[in-house]
This record gives structure tokens, C-alpha cells and sequence, in this order.
């Protein structure tokens, strides 16, 4: 798939040919007095369609949407997408056995911008293992306890935290 690049005056072309026609069709009516006529009977007749019951109601419908979807386009254009990553997790089978909640909606607040870091301090990988125990999930706090590098094992909140996990 290719990506198309639009300048950001791509509105220019557009806009200088519309000025053109519509110089066009003023010089044109202001030299000739039969265009002028035709020009009047093709405004009356268009109007004159326009304002039909349906086609009225449908045309606003549609120019309502367009403009809808024109704006919504801008405005993910300069604040993006919009896009969060929703944090979860779920209890293994030990944890439930040893009588942890695995509530539906505990997590429904957690709204990240971006994927987690993989590389956090100290401090926040401690505190996501305090926020297992404190869920009851002491088999998910001892893994996560495993996972920090031999120099963070030798800290005495991680080997505090080992104990309340494991008791």
C-alpha cells in the first residue's frame, strides 16, 4: 500500500478554478443578455427542485453529515487517534483457589496513552507487586518479584514484600 502525500495548500487548485468559473459565468452574463436568461431559468429550476419536501430534507441530511465527518477528520488530524491501552490482568487458578477476587470491573479506571514501558524504576515495578497483594494475588506479586534484576532483589522492600507474598 502506498501512501499518498497531500500539500497542505491542496485547497489552492480547487479554489482557483471555482474563482475562475464564477468570473467566467459573471463576465459571461454581463456581455449577453441569452445567457443571462438561460442562467436565471437554471438557477429558478434547481432552486425550484431543491425545495421539494424530500429532496430538501435529504440534501440538509446530507451537507449535515459531510460536515460532521470533515470536522471529525480535522480534529483527528491534529490531536490523533484517540487510541488507549486498557490495563488487565487475571488472577491464575492458585490465586482463586487460595481465595483472591477477580472482580469484572476492578481495572475499568486504568487508562493508559501508551503500551507500558518496559523499563520503569524501582519504585513503580515495587508498587504494581504491593497492588497484587493488595488484590490478594500473591502468586502474580511472587512472579513479578522474579522478574526484577539480582541488584533490585537485594533491597530490602523487595525481600519484605517476598515474605508477605509468600505467608
Amino acid at each position: 500500500m502506498t501512501e499518498v502525500y497531500l500539500s497542505r495548500r491542496w485547497w489552492l487548485s480547487p479554489l482557483m478554478f471555482t474563482v475562475a468559473l464564477i468570473a467566467a459565468v459573471a463576465i459571461l452574463c454581463k456581455v449577453s443578455e441569452t445567457a443571462r436568461e438561460v442562467l436565471a431559468k437554471a438557477v429558478m429550476l434547481v432552486v425550484g427542485a431543491m425545495a421539494t419536501p424530500f429532496i430538501l430534507e435529504t440534501t440538509v441530511a446530507i451537507i449535515g453529515l459531510v460536515i460532521v465527518i470533515a470536522v471529525n477528520q480535522r480534529r483527528l488530524q491534529k490531536e490523533g487517534d484517540g487510541w488507549v491501552y486498557l490495563a488487565q490482568t487475571e488472577a491464575d487458578a492458585a490465586s482463586v483457589d487460595e481465595g483472591a477476587e477477580t472482580p469484572a470491573k476492578r481495572l475499568e479506571g486504568v487508562i493508559l496513552p501508551e503500551p507500558p514501558s518496559g523499563k520503569m524504576d524501582l519504585d513503580a515495578r515495587l508498587a504494581m507487586a504491593e497492588g497484587f497483594l493488595e488484590l490478594g494475588l500473591k502468586t502474580e506479586a511472587l512472579e513479578h518479584l522474579k522478574m526484577l534484576s539480582a541488584d533490585e532483589q537485594k533491597d530490602a522492600r523487595v525481600a519484605a514484600l517476598k515474605i508477605q507474598a509468600s505467608v
